[in-house]
């Protein structure tokens, strides 16, 4: 899934930071032309002899609306079909795909444009991909199909004109091609995250609101919400026929598509959803909707500020800078951008528009894609424009306005504002451009109130967002390091006070952008999500921790004075699941395959088939008795790991026999860091976390005379692999 990291107030100085930081003006990120002075040109290509058969009677309506568009001028409708058969003596379109002769025939085509339309225009090709073709491209065994191609005319590998297609019915066509001639002032976010902790969403959400529009965001699919709507964004899961929620709830499929009678641009957040023949796109037009952006291919999402998510905080920028963009013109500029803050990625580009493949690994790979995937099907001149005065969809109580350094002299930058008792989640937005040369080295601290909440610092600018927790990443652009934070405060009524500390490195700056949002408490509702995301500490609003109570007997181990909890019949989460603390699709099944294992010289007993730990079911707290054994003890060793970067131990109580009890924490630690200490790393099945660490914790017990006959958790972020009591 695409994740477009954008927050609305960044929009205010990024222009001048890539003026700053590359060199170039703001009127350069077209790729190479002035984007400020775009030139309006839209030149139609067609195949006029398939669209004649296509069309029938409706042929010469369908040219009327291509004249209309092209402002009367016959030279702005090329036939490219005639061209190339005179030139070849054969047909230029294709007849199935995937298609060996694809690329080469759309290589030819763009040469053959590059001759005919100014460099900054507007290319519209007039049919599907069989009769004008599309790009089939390959890389490192993941094929897929672009028209994004089509906007270098200059073969450089830098896209300097925007590219849309129309597809469709005759009346189809003529629709996108005549477009759409008023909004009003309803919009919808279909959103698989928290909208207020989710740097794409939450950027789309605020800038829709400053905008005008009423914002509807929902979680969970309504029907009503979509047919009365001029947008409609997604950020979620998609293939072709569906986009859906991360539960695999679907927001709509091609075949219950309800009736779209305003005319919306739909902005597609999910993967594959436009391959050749798409059924989801072709619904979409048939029920009503002008436009559609989005991707034919794998989008590498959930990571902040990092491809699509880089990308899209650039098409955000430039929508914001130049508001009479066409959403063809914004792509365009913002793959530009993209490739400009690449080295060495235009010429990848270039090799792989002439041949369809480039031999890439790594990053390179995804960054290829990211730029070719996206496209766009549609009105040309779609435009996301202001319907109404600027309306509030969180209260910002902090907002910087000005670029503000911390460095080794002034290491910290601080505020305060004020939380009511009837706020919702407050959260901290940190956009820092930190220089290239320290992406290793420099540390941010957040501290609210005087205590550290998070740590902050590039080594995790993969982390994948967590629901309901935090949400970190960056990218290089140029000669410095954006960093881009999302960190939700825990819920204070009062004064409030905030510190970003420099800790490590020479220096950061912090950009406009950065300040806090409180969002309404009534967002859960607003929000309509089945499982409501949560905030460590406290009940989600739809679903609670789950508790879980077992009985665990003790077995002798190969050690004495060792005695192991059996769990078996108390764990609750299989050996291949792979919702794994906070969902980051990683499994068990990279952990022990032996019964009997041992960790700082103590024997513990584990399970590596079937159900193996104990954890909570949604994520949230782990909250569980285990019972049915008396023994004495001196320690109570654990093998656990936290997960959803816990910021507060995990809260355990023993119980005696004689009734009373001693209360007892175990220090949690993201698994996916590996931090020390560390009792078992193992290599995670998910390349964006290499590991799943295990650590080992310890429990002295103060009154060992005492037998304990049950132990339980009340609260912590957390898993349990296995028990050992130490007698």
């Amino acid at each position: 899934m695409i994740r477009i990291p954008f927050l609305i107030d960044w929009l205010k100085t990024s222009l001048l930071l890539t003026s700053v930081s590359l060199g170039t003006s703001a009127g350069q990120l077209g790729g190479g032309s002035d984007i400020s002075a775009i030139d309006k040109e839209i030149v139609i290509v067609a195949n006029k002899a398939d669209l004649a058969r296509y069309s029938g009677e409706a042929f010469e309506r369908v040219l009327d609306a291509c004249s209309a568009l092209a402002q009367g001028k016959d030279n702005r409708i090329l036939d490219a079909a005639d061209a190339y058969n005179k030139q070849f003596g054969k047909p230029l379109r294709i007849d199935s795909y995937p298609s060996e002769e694809a690329t080469k025939r759309a290589h030819w085509l763009r040469d053959w444009l590059s001759d005919r339309i100014h460099q900054g225009g507007t290319i519209v090709l007039l049919g599907d991909e069989k009769s004008l073709p599309i790009w089939q491209l390959n890389l490192e065994g993941m094929q897929f199909t672009t028209d994004s191609l089509y906007g270098d005319l200059d073969g450089d590998g830098v896209p300097e004109t925007s590219v849309c297609r129309i597809v469709g019915p005759p009346e189809i066509m003529i629709r996108q091609l005549l477009g759409k001639s008023g909004y009003n002032s309803r919009a919808i976010i279909l959103c698989s995250e928290d909208t207020r902790i989710h740097l794409e969403t939450r950027a789309f959400a605020k800038h829709l609101a400053q905008l005008g529009y009423d914002v509807s965001i929902r979680g969970a699919r309504e029907d009503e919400a979509l047919t009365s709507s001029d947008f409609i964004i997604h950020f979620g899961h998609g293939d072709p026929s569906v986009i859906s929620n991360r539960f695999g709830e679907a927001f709509v499929t091609a075949l219950s598509m309800p009736a779209l009678p305003r005319s919306p641009i739909v902005f597609v957040d999910g993967c594959g959803t436009l391959p050749v023949g798409s059924p989801l796109l072709n619904y979409f037009l048939k029920r009503g909707a002008l436009g559609y952006l989005g991707s034919t291919a794998t989008v590498q999402g959930m990571i902040p500020a990092r491809f699509t998510n880089e990308l899209v905080e650039h098409f955000l920028r430039i929508m914001k800078d130049q508001p009479n963009f066409t959403l063809p013109q914004i792509l365009v500029g913002a793959r530009a951008a993209y490739v400009r803050g690449h080295s060495g990625l235009a010429e990848k580009l270039r090799q792989l528009a002439l041949t369809g493949t480039v031999d890439v690994q790594g990053d390179e790979v995804i960054d290829m894609l990211t730029v070719a995937e996206w496209v766009y099907y549609g009105d040309p001149r779609a435009v996301l424009p202001r319907v109404a005065e600027p309306k509030e969809m969180c209260r910002e109580v902090v907002r910087l306005t000005e670029s503000t350094q911390v460095d080794q002299m002034n290491r910290s930058w601080q505020c305060s504002f004020t939380s009511k008792m009837d706020d919702g989640q407050a959260v901290l937005a940190v956009c820092a451009d930190i220089p290239l040369s320290d992406r290793a080295d420099f540390k941010l601290s957040v501290r609210q109130n005087h205590e550290v909440i998070a740590n902050l610092d590039s080594q995790h600018d993969t982390r994948y967002q967590n629901i309901g927790r935090d949400c970190r990443g960056g990218y290089a652009y140029g000669d410095v390091y954006r960093a881009r934070f999302l960190i939700p405060f825990d819920h204070h009524v009062g004064k409030q006070d905030l510190e970003v500390r420099l800790d490590e490195g020479s220096s950061a700056h912090l950009m406009p952008g950065t300040g806090v949002d409180i969002w309404p408490a009534h967002f859960e509702k607003m929000i309509g999500l089945k499982h409501a995301p949560n905030r460590e500490g406290m009940t989600p609003a739809k679903e609670k921790p789950v508790e879980a109570v077992g009985v665990a007997r003790l077995h002798p181990t190969d050690i004495p004075g060792f005695l192991s909890l059996d769990l078996s019949s108390f764990f609750n989460r299989p050996h291949d699941s792979v919702e794994v603390g906070g969902g980051d699709n990683a499994s068990f099944k990279t952990w022990f395959t032996e019964d009997a294992v041992s960790a700082d010289g103590v024997p513990f007993r584990v399970v590596g088939t079937g159900n193996d730990v104990l954890v909570s079911a949604n994520n949230t707290q782990n909250i569980f008795e285990m019972k049915g054994f008396e023994t004495r003890a001196h320690r109570v060793h654990f093998l656990l790991w936290g997960y959803n970067i816990p910021r507060r131990p995990a809260a355990l109580t023993i119980h005696f026999k004689d009734g009373s009890s001693q209360a007892c924490s175990l220090p949690l630690s993201e698994w996916t860091d590996a931090k020390p200490p560390i009792a078992f790393d193992f290599e995670n099945t998910r390349s964006q976390f290499r590991h799943a660490a295990i650590v080992h914790r310890v429990v002295r017990v103060e009154h060992p005379d005492k037998e304990i006959v049950r132990i339980s958790s009340s609260s912590g972020m957390y898993g349990v692999v296995a028990v050992t009591i130490e007698e």
